[in-house]
């Protein structure tokens, strides 16, 4: 009696109670040992020994008779339960199969096709329509995915290997992730589709927050690592910074020495053995906070030069040249801000070119006009700068 009792009141639920995070696959295991041990107490309790005992309980009225009757009763609701759920669980498997076996880029596709099957098991089952349960799904295929996408990047070589690949990789899973959240939240609103004419419509009522609280860390902890990995690329930039004028070679120099001290930082942060993508380890973000003050430092102080290179710039082009340089470096706050300043002269110079060219081009056509006057028979057609055509004139 103690272990069928013990065997009705197990939820799956309980790993991710405990504070694991178990996959969709323990899930679909749960259901399908449940369905088969309740089966099996079931015929038991329905053998010709046992259904006697009852029948003897119950004619001297015995106090035992209703628990046991009630404790059937119970068993045969459950498995009626287990194999409801069972039965539409199953056909996850082989989509969750898939999932595992391909490159965590590659599974993008299969996500629509999950969330579809999740709709339809929510739809149809009799007993695995209610928050509580799938919840616990929704939950264990954040996990699957989080677990794919940790396989897929090696977090112990994302800060080792090339930035560049490594950030690549990184935006990858960012955009996966963040599409299986946006396709939860359409079929979230869609779930009517799923359901028969007539048939009483249950929504998701349930805030996305109790499916996805792991996931959104997992997600902000990423979005720290492209933000660093991104930032790093930057700053590679500095070592092949060169610039023109005056002050050319002693600002060249500054950028080299900050690139040189950035690198040192940088391996530091690369050489750590700890897991960046372990949302549970403060480490990394601590090293990443210390890393973004020393980013900040490198801003206040490029700034600094890009001001002094651009005021250098002996014309337009040059001016345009420093811009192209810097590239991406210009949307950083600091030498946002001084390139932003740094406009209204911008526009100055290119009025003053315009104005030059306007009175080049004057001249020019000045010039072929009054070249046009030594050719008696002729008249001089001006096309454009540099260019112009002549006819002859009949003389009658």
């Amino acid at each position: 009696s103690y272990q069928i009792q013990g065997a009705l009141k197990r939820e799956s639920s309980e790993p991710l109670l405990q504070g694991s995070n178990p996959n969709p696959k323990v899930e679909l295991e749960f259901w399908k040992n449940r369905y088969e041990d309740l089966e099996c107490i079931y015929n038991q309790l329905r053998t010709q020994k046992v259904r006697k005992m009852a029948e003897l309980l119950d004619r001297v009225q015995s106090s035992y008779f209703p628990a046991f009757k009630a404790m059937f009763r119970d068993v045969v609701e459950a498995l009626t339960e287990a194999q409801d759920i069972n039965l539409h669980l199953t056909p996850l498997q082989h989509v969750l199969e898939e999932i595992e076996n391909v490159e965590f880029n590659e599974v993008k596709p299969l996500i629509s096709p999950l969330l579809h099957m999740v709709c339809l098991i929510w739809a149809t089952s009799n007993y695995y329509n209610t928050p509580a349960r799938i919840i616990v799904l929704l939950q264990e295929i954040c996990n699957l995915l989080i677990q794919q996408a940790w396989n897929y990047l090696t977090p112990e070589d994302i800060l080792k290997g090339e930035a560049e690949e490594s950030l690549g990789k990184v935006r990858e899973v960012l955009a996966i992730l963040s599409y299986f959240k946006q396709t939860f939240e359409d079929r979230r609103e869609n779930l009517h589709t799923y359901f028969k004419p007539g048939q009483r419509v249950k929504e998701w009522d349930f805030q996305s927050l109790m499916v996805f609280a792991r996931l959104d860390s997992f997600l902000r902890r990423l979005k720290m690592v492209e933000d660093l990995l991104a930032t790093a690329l930057d700053i590679m930039k500095l070592e092949k910074l060169e610039f023109s004028g005056i002050r050319g070679k002693a600002l060249s120099q500054q950028v080299l020495s900050m690139y040189e001290e950035f690198q040192e930082v940088y391996k530091v942060l690369s050489d750590r053995s700890y897991d960046c993508l372990d949302t549970n380890s403060m480490e990394f973000e601590h090293d990443a906070s210390d890393f973004k003050q020393k980013v900040e430092d490198v801003d206040r102080r490029l700034g600094t030069i890009f001001s002094q290179a651009f005021d250098d710039a002996a014309g337009l082009e040059h001016a345009f040249k420093l811009l192209d340089i810097f590239g991406s470096l210009l949307e950083w706050p600091v030498i946002a801000a001084s390139a932003s300043d740094k406009y209204p002269r911008l526009i100055t110079m290119f009025d003053r070119d315009l104005d030059d060219a306007k009175l080049i081009y004057s001249r020019h056509i000045q010039e072929e006009m009054e070249l046009g006057l030594l050719f008696g028979n002729f008249v001089v057609i001006p096309l454009g700068p540099g260019l112009s055509a002549g006819s002859r004139v009949d003389q009658g």
